[in-house]
């Protein structure tokens, strides 16, 4: 079994990240290096994730691209995965994650994500959702697939350009998975879940949310991919961010 690097980058993640941090040291799969990428944190963030990091590096740039992009260039794993700070993965996820890499045909491997706020049912609604609309998806060739649930081998991911530093396109974890798959097998695992906070839909209006989601599918499904972070993320969000 493989080991894994997990890089979870930050920017002033204080509410949420000793939970996220917490979750990951309680993963049954032991073969692991945990290393945190701090973006300019000006909160407890730093101070957080000493508690629980393997190593903490720093990316002056601001912006997650260039944090995880970082932290895969620093990673000793042959496999890596990044995890969003306000995220709650399962204690079986990454075990799930490494018995796929198994299959050495296998380069990258992703899942569905549902809202740590839902309860069971809206979760479980939620997750059945989510593996079908990525089955549609992936009929025009758009794989629904997000960093926060996403693993690949740390080769393929060089080879195939890796995320795109130069570029502010929002739908570059889209773009490197149609990457990935013309170096090797991509597979959705329907039972490797994690749950994220649905903060961002919630603070505008949870179907806003969903509209603008539906937008940069869309402008990634018909190839124009030309919806950048500063349209895809408001004005709120960043202000939140620099605080």
């Amino acid at each position: 079994m493989p080991l894994i690097t997990v890089i979870i980058p930050v920017l002033n993640e204080e509410e949420f990240l000793e939970d996220t941090l917490k979750s990951i040291r309680a993963q049954s799969y032991k073969d692991y290096e945990l290393i945190v990428v701090d973006n300019g944190s000006t909160d407890k963030s730093p101070e957080i994730a000493s508690k629980y990091a393997d190593k903490i590096i720093f990316e002056k740039r601001r912006g997650s691209i260039y944090a995880m992009h970082k932290g895969f260039k620093n990673a000793a794993g042959e496999i890596i995965t990044s995890c969003d700070a306000d995220t709650i993965y399962p204690n079986n996820w990454l075990y799930k994650m490494a018995k796929t890499f198994k299959n050495k045909k296998v380069v990258a491997v992703y899942g569905p994500m549902a809202f740590r706020e839902n309860g069971p049912f809206l979760r479980t609604l939620t997750i059945f959702s989510y593996c079908f609309l990525n089955a549609l998806s992936n009929l025009v060739g758009v794989s629904l697939s997000g960093a926060a649930n996403l693993g690949f081998r740390k080769s393929a991911y060089f080879a195939a350009g890796g995320y795109r530093l130069d570029s502010k396109i929002a739908s570059q974890d889209f773009i490197l998975v149609k990457k990935l798959k013309k170096i090797g097998r991509v597979k959705f695992c329907p039972t490797m879940v994690c749950y994220t906070s649905n903060r961002r839909y919630m603070k505008t209006n949870f179907l806003h949310g969903l509209k603008e989601a539906f937008k940069l599918w869309l402008d990634v499904a018909l190839k124009k991919n030309r919806i950048t972070y500063d349209e895809y993320y408001d004005d709120e969000y960043y202000k939140k961010k620099e605080k």
